[in-house]
């Protein structure tokens, strides 16, 4: 059944169409050997043409190991010219693709439909780098802040300078209160316990153990301006004096926040 039609290259002056074979008739029950028949329309091109070339079949010959070539006899014709000639009906079995419709042109498409914009790769995007940067971002931040708070646990003066640092700002804006108040009493109390703090922490000493003393004690001739120290004197003796003959005006209590924060930060700056 693998055996075809061979083409016949002097045949070239016929139209040829499409061979049918019949089922191959085998007379070995291997099926090596048989008989195949095929049928082959040819239509002459030329009335010119008086014959049909032989037919030639080459094949191998397996007991004389060579190649061998047989040939029909020649075929005489005689070709007369007609008004027409009707395509000849081959009994060839029908394909299914052929019933099946051209499909090989598409119409074109009139409409481009939804149309998305192509975005560029996410490695070229900002936005996927900053997500890619915030994990490291945060782990920095974490390592900034245990640093810092190894530094202030092993450091007990820095921490102190810090803690006394916020109670002096939060102290200031409490004296404004106070004097918009006129609250005498607590006014020189908060004022009194901010002078503690920060001679405290200058000094190293508990905030407790701070009085008028200490200017004697410790602050003279280390290095603080004389005017510095006597407007300490001055202002410890305010306090003092306030347990027994309280300020009552609120303008005089206003004006010992800014005296009091020239000599905190004078205390602040200075190096015992």
């Amino acid at each position: 059944d693998l055996l075809s039609l061979p083409e016949q290259p002097a045949w070239q002056n016929f139209r040829l169409f499409p061979a049918t074979a019949k089922p191959a008739e085998t007379t070995d029950p291997l099926g090596i050997e048989g008989v195949k028949t095929f049928e082959l329309v040819v239509v002459p091109q030329s009335t010119e043409i008086t014959e049909l070339p032989p037919l030639v079949f080459s094949f191998f010959d397996p007991d004389a190991r060579v190649f061998r070539t047989l040939k029909s006899p020649a075929v005489q014709l005689v070709v007369k010219p007609a008004a027409a000639t009707p395509t000849p009906l081959v009994a060839a079995a029908a394909k299914a693709e052929d019933k099946l419709p051209a499909t090989d042109i598409v119409p074109i498409k009139q409409r481009f439909g939804t149309v998305a914009t192509i975005k560029p790769p996410l490695v070229q995007q900002p936005l996927f780098w900053a997500v890619q940067a915030c994990p490291i971002l945060a782990w920095l931040g974490l390592l900034a802040w245990r640093k810092h708070a190894d530094t202030l646990a092993n450091n007990p003066r820095l921490r102190r300078q810090r803690e006394v640092a916020r109670a002096i700002r939060a102290g200031l804006a409490r004296l404004n209160q106070l004097a918009a108040q006129n609250n005498s009493d607590e006014f020189f109390a908060t004022m009194f316990r901010l002078l503690q703090e920060q001679l405290g922490e200058r000094l190293d000493l508990p905030a407790s153990a701070i009085t008028e003393a200490v200017i004697e004690q410790h602050l003279q001739g280390r290095g603080l301006p004389e005017q510095t120290l006597h407007a300490l004197r001055e202002l410890f003796q305010l306090c003092d004096q306030a347990r027994f003959a309280p300020i009552k005006t609120t303008q005089q209590l206003a004006a010992l926040v800014p005296k009091l924060k020239v000599i905190l930060d004078q205390l602040r700056t200075w190096n015992p």
